[in-house]
């Protein structure tokens, strides 16, 4: 049985402490390429269809552009919208980012540990629920 000092379970616990903060791709510092997962699409009314960002003539892989402040979908997408970032928020878990395109309003939420992203947008005819990854650029 080992005996611990209260020195080395203090330098433990800075050490555990230090290993959980947020990963520098993470925090805004980065640009990021996130990887649309399933995607959930509502129309007017109780209609609701799951499947691929290319189920739904969406792009498969979007940047987000700290440095430009919007996000846009990947070169190779055939998508050439840009959409400014309108609101930036940060929180200890999530980077919110929120913005208007084509008459919707979005909120992307990425997880400031793990790099997920869920992507809301609402709109007159469609709303869509992404979910997905990120990884920095």
């Amino acid at each position: 049985m080992r005996n611990y000092t209260p020195a080395s379970v203090l330098l433990g616990l800075i050490l555990t402490l230090s290993s959980t903060t947020v990963p520098a791709a993470f925090d805004g510092s980065k640009n990021l390429v996130c990887a649309a997962g399933e995607v959930v699409a509502c129309t007017d009314g109780p209609t609701c269809m799951q499947g691929r960002a290319r189920d739904f003539e969406l792009p498969s892989f979007m940047v987000v552009d700290f440095q430009k402040n919007v996000v846009r979908a990947t070169d190779d997408s055939g998508h050439k919208q840009v959409s400014p970032i309108k609101n930036v928020e940060n929180t200890d878990m999530r980077i919110i980012l929120q913005g208007v395109e084509n008459h919707r309003g979005w909120t992307v939420a990425i997880d400031r540990k793990l790099g997920d992203i869920v992507v809301s947008t609402s709109g007159p005819d469609v709303s869509f629920i992404i979910f997905g990854a990120c990884t920095a650029l």
